[in-house]
């Protein structure tokens, strides 16, 4: 009689636990990674997308600020500004300067005319 030899069981990698388990774990961290990845990437995105809406609010305001330099920059907008804050008069003219009653301390005349 023979004795039953037992078969000796040879490995096999898609009946092997261990390895089932290690690729359940690595593709779970590539799920995980892969998802920071793109939160990071949406983020990125909506930061471009404000930035761009600053560069633009910018752009206008610069835009507006030269404008303001131009006219600023004119020859009737500093005549204006000489005449109105310092007073000056060009060669020729008469200066009138209108006194308010009671402005600084001075009470009106009052005459009586009789012809």
């Amino acid at each position: 009689m023979q004795t039953a030899v037992p078969k000796k069981r040879r490995f096999n990698p898609l009946n092997s636990r261990f390895l089932i388990l290690l690729m359940i774990i690595l593709l779970v961290y590539f799920a995980v990674s892969l998802g920071f990845q793109l939160h990071k990437l949406w983020a990125m995105q909506e930061s471009i997308v404000e930035m761009e809406a600053q560069v633009m609010e910018l752009r206008q305001h610069n835009a507006r600020l030269w404008e303001r330099l131009a006219a600023l920059e004119s020859e009737s907008y500093i005549e204006e500004t000489a005449r109105d804050r310092l007073g000056l008069i060009r060669p020729g003219e008469t200066r009138i300067v209108p006194v308010l009653p009671e402005q600084d301390g001075y009470a009106p005349i009052e005459r009586n005319i009789q012809d």
